[in-house]
């Protein structure tokens, strides 16, 4: 490939990445957890207490005192898509129409190579600038039932990805000029279909120490974990592109580290809670496999949220702000959010919650979001979100919770 057509690729996936941060809502936070989510992606000081090791492992403390017992959230799993679909299918035209002309030159069928030609030419067409995008996240908590130092173990781990189809004019010229009564023998195009995405799996365990300043509950707590960096640079010509083959070992490098989450958490007054966290205080970058001689470098960085909560008895109202700005990949421009969030519990059973996320810096995209939970029996809890931004993209999370 030469230098032109490298920097072809490099710009439009650099140009995708920067779209597509504006539609991976939950990349935001690299975690779901369905309460949060459905608030806006809020919790620092509004988490309950099964996904307070996520965002802030002092909400363990101030949540302490409440309940008798521990609770299990097994499992929550949250899932964003944006033309998906859309781009898979144009790629299995592609794939379609490049195996008939294959077969068609082949089988020396005159009528066969100019119908292939031609519809070969139209998915190029078609596929060109078309890109897509995917998130999915997975995670479990344990809340053990302790009150001097409460904790919690945890697992979350977070994927999200974008795909680019990268369409060479050159190819639709040799395809429009092509004879089909001399036909040349069918080669790879020179188009290709490229996956880049970034991972964080991580284990570890969120510690919580109740204090009191002058009778004003205040908690600190504190998460070590042991992190996994994963990242995916895959690039094929278009007429093999399979973007299920994107996690191959070839086209992946990680890294293993550890890494540390802190939080505060205080309550100045019944009814309010005031929350900071600091998350992955140990910075990291991890760098792609080398495609096209050209690498991108996936980044773990701090940041530090700030929220505020109020709760009345059928009704809670939270937001946070992000103190700093935050990236994930060195292409990509920072972002850096303020969200806001409310909770009415209807009944004993059913709570309604709605939320707003808004980047401060512009590079992506306002996010909507609603959601619900139920409580079934005394001990099992349902909770589902749903997820609305723009370039038609949607997400939902589902979680379950058991508490004993």
């Amino acid at each position: 490939m030469n230098r032109v057509n490298k920097m072809k690729y490099l710009s439009l996936v650099i140009a995708v990445l920067l779209s597509g941060s504006a539609s991976l809502a939950s990349a935001a936070s690299l975690y779901n957890e369905a309460r949060s989510d459905a608030m806006g992606g809020t919790g620092v000081a509004a988490s309950n207490r099964e996904g307070a090791a996520f965002i802030n492992p002092a909400l363990l403390a101030i949540h302490a005192p409440k309940y008798s017992g521990g609770a299990v959230m097994l499992p929550v799993l949250g899932a964003e898509v944006a033309d998906v679909d859309n781009l898979t299918d144009k790629f299995d035209a592609l794939q379609d129409s490049y195996d008939g002309l294959e077969a068609a030159i082949n089988a020396s069928d005159v009528a066969g190579i100019t119908n292939y030609r031609d519809m070969l030419v139209a998915d190029l067409r078609s596929l060109d600038g078309e890109n897509a995008y995917a998130s999915v996240g997975l995670g479990f908590s344990v809340v053990l039932p302790t009150k001097r130092m409460p904790m919690s173990i945890f697992y979350k781990t977070y994927i999200d990805a974008v795909s680019v189809a990268v369409i060479e004019e050159s190819d639709i010229d040799t395809l429009t000029d092509l004879d089909p009564n001399n036909p040349p023998q069918v080669t790879d195009l020179d188009s290709q279909g490229a996956v880049v995405a970034g991972a964080i799996s991580e284990i570890g365990v969120a510690l919580s120490f109740p204090l009191s300043i002058v009778n004003m509950p205040v908690a600190v707590g504190i998460s070590p974990k042991l992190q996994r960096i994963d990242t995916y640079n895959y690039v094929v010509s278009a007429n093999n592109f399979d973007a299920d083959d994107f996690d191959d070992s070839k086209y992946r490098n990680d890294d293993t580290v550890a890494n540390l989450d802190i939080g505060v958490a205080i309550q100045p007054m019944d009814g309010m809670t005031l929350g900071l966290s600091g998350r992955n205080l140990v910075s990291q970058k991890v760098d792609t496999v080398e495609a096209l001689g050209r690498q991108f470098t996936y980044r773990v960085e701090a940041l530090y949220t700030l929220g505020v909560a109020y709760d009345w008895d059928n009704f809670s109202l939270t937001t946070d702000v992000d103190l700093n700005s935050h990236k994930r990949f060195d292409e990509i421009g920072e972002t850096q959010y303020w969200r806001l969030g409310g909770e009415m519990r209807a009944t004993d059973w059913l709570a309604l919650r709605v939320g707003y996320r808004h980047d401060m810096k512009d590079t992506s995209s306002n996010l909507y979001t609603l959601g619900t939970g139920f409580t079934i029996g005394r001990s099992f809890n349902l909770d589902l979100t749903g997820l609305v931004g723009t370039d038609d993209a949607v997400g939902g999370v589902i979680q379950t919770s058991y508490h004993f």
